[in-house]
């Protein structure tokens, strides 16, 4: 009897041994699984500054700062980038600085819509499934000047795929009216309903130069929508607040948070940065500070 005890204890001991490593080996397993199927992805905001010909005449001409604009991308791996206000000589050459990024852009603004917003993209991480525009206005669907501004505004985006995952998500790229008042109070809802109707429940980022500081109206009505990356970072913010340094200034200090990377509330933002690099000494390469976040959804 002693005997046969002693055997079901071993047995027993045994079986629950192997019921022990065979969860283990299936918990492990899941833990892996599940952090395989997270995506990261660093997109960021950059107003690059249109060539203007004051900018030429105070040493700050789209020839002599593209180079370094265009290194500071590549430097910090921003793997999404919306722009605003490059026109189509501008981002040609981007595109020859920057081999390894694709474009999505469309015209805007100015007279004649000569200001671009493109979106810039690692073309061997990610594939486009789709891309559109609406304008800032009443009749968003249609070529159109909006309230009270006093040139077009758009939203460039585009569908994305990660070609490794097979996952897809949607990038905004918006460009605020940036001096009368109502266009900029208008433009915040109807981002709100475009991203919904456009991405629906996917992940959806939407970026850009809002010309609108965090209390007001039009950005409170992003947040109640989507994270503002600035607020939802889960590490230490890095660089300095403020991202305007005032138009066709180059030596800042800058002067407001009018620049935003929002996300939909299924994604993580792992962390947040206003870049401040210079060149030639005290140089900016853009009249606005450049700003990113790594995102995992």
């Amino acid at each position: 009897m002693k005997n046969l005890r002693k055997k079901r204890n071993i047995l027993f001991s045994f079986s629950f041994l192997l019921v022990l490593v065979f969860s283990s080996f299936s918990v492990s397993s899941v833990s892996r699984e599940s952090k395989a199927k997270k995506t990261r992805i660093k997109v960021s905001a950059y107003n690059i500054r249109y060539n203007a010909d004051a900018d030429v005449k105070g040493g700050n001409g789209w020839d002599i700062r593209k180079k370094p604009l265009a290194e500071l991308i590549e430097k910090h791996g921003f793997e999404i980038v919306g722009t605003q206000e490059g026109d189509k000589q501008q981002m040609s050459d981007l595109r020859t600085l920057l081999p390894a990024y694709e474009q999505v852009s469309y015209p805007y603004g100015g007279k004649g819509d000569l200001h671009t917003a493109a979106i810039l993209y690692k073309k061997d991480r990610f594939e486009v499934l789709d891309q559109g525009v609406f304008w800032l206005s009443e009749t968003p669907d249609e070529p159109s000047m909006g309230w009270d501004a006093t040139d077009r505004r758009i939203c460039s985006w585009a569908k994305f795929k990660e070609k490794k995952s097979g996952k897809t998500f949607y990038f905004f790229n918006v460009h605020f009216y940036w001096r009368l008042e109502v266009a900029k109070r208008e433009s915040g809802p109807l981002m709100v309903r475009k991203i919904k109707e456009i991405a629906g429940d996917a992940p959806a980022v939407c970026v850009g130069d809002f010309n609108s500081t965090s209390e007001t109206s039009q950005i409170l009505a992003m947040k109640a929508s989507m994270q503002d990356a600035y607020d939802a970072t889960e590490t230490t913010r890095k660089g300095i607040e403020d991202t305007n340094l005032g138009g066709g200034n180059f030596l800042g200090p800058a002067k407001g948070r009018i620049d935003y990377i929002f996300v939909s509330k299924n994604i993580r933002v792992k962390d947040y940065e206003v870049y401040s690099d210079r060149y030639n000494g005290d140089r900016y390469p853009s009249d606005h500070l450049p700003l990113a976040s790594t995102i995992e959804f």
